[in-house]
């Protein structure tokens, strides 16, 4: 257990907020806007299908913070759901924050189409079939250079519990790249390692790998 004061959370960080209204808690993505010490916390309304969402007075919610490869969680009540003019949720000030470190990222299968990137201004489709926080593999139709070259990943990656898509630009390092053995022509899978990435996006990323492990029950990799 910690306190709240070294979980160090600044505004703007994005964080996991789950409701437990049903049998599985439903995982949502929100900012932290403020607090008044002792007293609440301020966190962006998340939103559904594009509204924003409602919750009760009183109800319990879990907010859970990412970062490296830790995660801290606590329990809040909510005290009010403030739509105009902030769209923010009002949450009791936590006293006493679990932290819990994760021994590996964990690793999903995709179907995510993308463009690479080269040091020669080439630019690749590719496939994405599985991501991490830290690193994904793309299937490319041909070699993409030595291990440890640099390549600029692009792709999609949607909110599953919204209408909206993230975009994400991500530098990476690739760490291997072996014949893919399929059928219909050369092709290689590349193992790629995420690098500079700031925590936001990283947060959105594994943001994403949890929420598809529950609502789509993913198979790890």
């Amino acid at each position: 257990m910690i306190g709240f004061e070294e979980l160090n959370l600044q505004p703007g960080t994005r964080l996991q907020l789950m409701r437990h209204r049903g049998r599985t808690p439903v995982q949502y993505l929100s900012t932290f806007i403020g607090m008044e010490r002792n007293e609440y916390l301020l966190l962006r309304l998340p939103k559904a299908q594009g509204t924003f969402l409602t919750f009760y007075d009183g109800e319990k919610v879990t907010v859970r913070v990412f970062s490296g490869v830790m995660i801290s969680s606590f329990d809040a009540s909510v005290i009010q759901t403030i739509h105009h003019p902030l769209n923010c949720l009002c949450i009791s000030f936590p006293h006493a924050i679990q932290v819990k470190k994760i021994r590996r990222e964990m690793r999903i299968k995709v179907d995510i189409e993308g463009r690479l990137g080269l040091q020669d201004r080439t630019i690749l489709p590719v496939k994405l079939t599985n991501i991490s926080a830290t690193g994904c593999q793309i299937l490319v139709d041909r070699d993409i250079g030595k291990v440890d070259g640099q390549v600029v990943l692009n792709f999609n990656i949607a909110q599953l519990h919204d209408d909206e898509t993230s975009a994400m630009t991500l530098e990476a390092k690739v760490r291997n790249v072996v014949p893919a053995g399929l059928s219909g022509g050369a092709s290689f899978l590349a193992g790629l390692e995420f690098v500079a990435l700031e925590s936001n996006v990283q947060l959105l990323v594994r943001h994403y790998v949890y929420e598809c492990l529950v609502d789509r029950r993913q198979n790890l990799v």
